[in-house]
């Protein structure tokens, strides 16, 4: 049985309550800095790293958002750093909604780790470890 509080109750370091993202695939050339990145920054949950069951030899990565919903997977493709592979896909950024609370609180969390990022009209603008976009503004 979890424990219950109440929807107006600041969530822990690090969890995020209503972050709005189906589902992304992103490729990445180092899976362990990637799942860090979206765990202990952004404050996404590991679900499992596992082998990937559609491509052979390789790993993946499922994320999920605090209610246990996989939002993310990461697939390990280290021969995306070779540098005669132009870009890493058709994917420009990821953006997130989170409670104003969760964004002031991720904030927070960048500063203290000394996480380079942008604000831009009350947006967040920080990159993965690979280089990819992520756009986060609070919920209004």
């Amino acid at each position: 049985m979890q424990p219950t509080r109440s929807p107006d109750a600041i969530p822990p370091t690090g969890e995020i309550r209503a972050i709005q993202l189906d589902h992304a695939a992103i490729m990445t050339t180092q899976l362990e800095a990637a799942v860090d990145f979206y765990t202990r920054l952004i404050g996404l949950h590991l679900r499992v790293i596992e082998e990937d069951p559609i491509r052979k030899g390789r790993r993946r990565a499922l994320l999920t958002d605090a209610h246990g919903r996989d939002v993310l997977e990461l697939i390990e493709m280290p021969e995306l750093s070779h540098p005669t592979i132009p870009g890493r896909g058709g994917l420009h950024h990821l953006g997130f909604r989170v409670p104003l609370a969760d964004w002031h609180a991720l904030r927070a969390r960048l500063d203290a780790a000394g996480y380079p990022y942008q604000e831009v009209h009350q947006r967040l603008f920080v990159r993965d470890a690979d280089g990819l976009v992520l756009e986060i503004e609070p919920l209004r």
